[in-house]
């Protein structure tokens, strides 16, 4: 704790994914934080990812991607488009959830950076898994007609997802289909991959960042191989 402590003493942006209000017992809630800016004479974004949200009778419920496909309807509007029956439900192929809520809160804080220097203070930024479920059942936004599912399905030669299947499993079906409906596309070679020769976990190729940008020296880029959590910090002892 007193190692957490100097690495906020002076952080900008503070991102905690435990239950919401489960950090002010720790002495690390929003409050805490807020007293620590206003110490220092700089304010801070503080930013709560959960899975429920602020308020609602689960708010301090525990819940991570699949939970929250359920509890939004998601896994069911899933189960309805491949054709099952009884309400089974069935994983949405991708992690869509946990990509979502990361997102908004990676765009929701470098909004409240602009906003802090411009008009000061400090900002609370909030996003869960099933607020970012919900947005994609928004009529505005809208589902794929099923015709539209089932094409997809037939071009890219997907398996059937089955209502007993882990993320995993179903994840992995989604990339033999990607392989099979666009070859080349994730090999080595791509232009839409990078590949580091080494790192921690050996060589490894990844999907580039998605954002182009006219000039080249600004468009964002992997450098480095991913690490593991820590891994520059010898002095973290995770207990």
């Amino acid at each position: 704790m007193a190692r957490l402590r100097e690495l906020i003493a002076d952080v900008d942006v503070f991102i905690q994914g435990f239950r919401y209000g489960s950090l002010d017992r720790k002495g690390l809630g929003l409050r805490d934080m807020l007293e620590l800016a206003a110490s220092r004479g700089k304010g801070i974004v503080y930013v709560d990812e959960n899975c429920y949200g602020p308020d609602g009778p689960f708010a301090e419920r525990p819940g991570w991607q699949q939970i929250g496909d359920a509890a939004s309807g998601s896994s069911y509007v899933m189960g309805r488009s491949l054709g099952y029956a009884d309400e089974k439900c069935v994983l949405p192929p991708l992690p869509v959830s946990d990509m979502t809520t990361g997102v908004v809160g990676a765009l929701a804080a470098m909004m409240a950076i602009r906003d802090r220097a411009v008009k000061g203070g400090s900002y609370h930024v909030l996003s869960s898994l099933v607020a970012a479920d919900n947005l994609s059942l928004e009529e505005e936004v809208g589902l794929y007609p099923l015709d539209v599912v089932r094409e997809t399905a037939e071009k890219f030669g997907f398996v059937p997802s089955t209502p007993d299947q882990y993320v995993m499993e179903i994840l992995l079906q989604v990339i033999a289909g990607w392989k099979k409906g666009r070859p080349g596309y994730l090999d080595e070679d791509s232009p839409l991959m990078t590949t580091f020769d080494q790192g921690p976990w050996g060589r490894q190729t990844l999907l580039k960042p998605v954002v182009r940008l006219d000039e080249e020296a600004v468009t964002p880029r992997w450098t480095t191989a991913p690490v593991p959590n820590c891994y520059h910090d010898r002095n973290i002892n995770w207990h």
